[in-house]
């Protein structure tokens, strides 16, 4: 009588069941069953936490300017969309260099930056809540769903 019973996660074993004893013939898998469960830093994989962490951290930082109102407002819907997730990333890469700078007691490099990244943010919902009471017109209750969509957290 033979049953094939599931021994690990990495083999299976056919248990033959005999008068005398039983007997277990393991196959090997193509696969390896150990993994690392740590890996070194120089192999690890950064899946894309890079991203906010200021590449240039040791350069001397400079900083330009915000946009403005009326150059935001001669953007289309897709360019403002494209600068508003540019600067999320940019406001996350910062936030993750002022955490960095907290724990590692030393100022924040430029931290002017921040206050910079807000402006233009703010700026871009001002110019999409223009449009939206330009497009509205009278309508309330359009004008109500349009800057709940703006001002959406």
């Amino acid at each position: 009588m033979s049953f094939v019973l599931r021994a690990s996660r990495c083999a299976l074993a056919r248990v033959t069941a005999s008068t005398s004893a039983l007997t277990i013939a393991s196959r090997a898998t193509p696969t390896p069953c150990a993994r690392a469960l740590w890996t070194t830093p120089s192999t690890r994989v950064s899946h894309g936490l890079d991203a906010f962490v200021d590449a240039n951290r040791d350069a001397k930082t400079n900083v330009g300017r915000g946009w403005l109102a009326s150059e935001l407002r001669k953007k289309s819907h897709e360019d403002l969309h494209a600068l508003w997730h540019a600067l999320v990333r940019e406001r996350n890469m910062l936030l993750t260099e002022k955490h960095l700078a907290k724990v590692n007691r030393e100022p924040m490099r430029a931290p002017q930056r921040m206050r910079l990244v807000r402006r233009s943010m703010a700026r871009i919902k001002l110019v999409l809540t223009e449009r939206a009471i330009e497009e509205a017109g009278e309508d309330k209750q359009l004008l109500f769903e349009l800057k709940r969509l703006i001002n959406a957290k």
